[in-house]
């Protein structure tokens, strides 16, 4: 299993450790980060909208995985595309899955996914579709408190982040 390392003045941030920057590092398994994208993207009814109205597009049923140090995202993208016409849409529905993905970047205990792209449609018309009009509605960099989302899976677990820091010490 591939995990998100977050290291140094990230980790220690995290703990409360001033100064100890290199004492400690965290990481966040494929799970962790699978639930800070859902909970922190898919906000709507586990959607994530990308046009609204009665003409519409939004992206669902996301599965995270890590590969080649990007955080790379499946889902389901639904849509109706065309132009309103009062609460209707005159225009064709589509639906196909697609491939998300996006690099990483720690800043603090903040996150960000920076570089975010569409790598792969199944169906060819709803890659056209969303080449020409919804990859723009792709967020540009979207970014996590990943302390605060930590703290936040943990509450009610009985579990909490703890400021201790081990140094190994030689023996003369």
């Amino acid at each position: 299993m591939k995990n998100l390392v977050i290291c140094g003045t990230l980790a220690a941030t995290l703990l409360g450790l001033p100064g100890m920057g290199r004492c400690a590092e965290i990481v966040l398994e494929q799970s962790a980060v699978q639930s800070l994208l859902i909970e922190g993207l898919f906000k709507e009814e586990g959607k994530l909208y990308l046009q609204k109205g009665a003409c519409y597009a939004y992206l669902e049923d996301p599965k995270v995985s890590l590969q080649n140090g990007r955080v790379v995202i499946r889902v389901h993208l639904s849509s109706k595309l065309g132009v309103p016409s009062g609460r209707d849409c005159l225009g064709v529905a589509l639906a196909s899955w697609a491939t998300v993905s996006a690099a990483p970047v720690a800043q603090g205990h903040v996150v960000r996914l920076t570089e975010i792209r569409v790598d792969e449609v199944e169906d060819p018309n709803t890659r056209n579709l969303l080449n020409l009009g919804l990859a723009p509605a792709l967020p540009g960099a979207v970014e996590f408190d990943v302390k605060k989302a930590v703290e936040e899976m943990l509450k009610g677990s009985g579990s909490r982040l703890q400021g201790k820091c081990r140094r190994s010490r030689s023996t003369p």
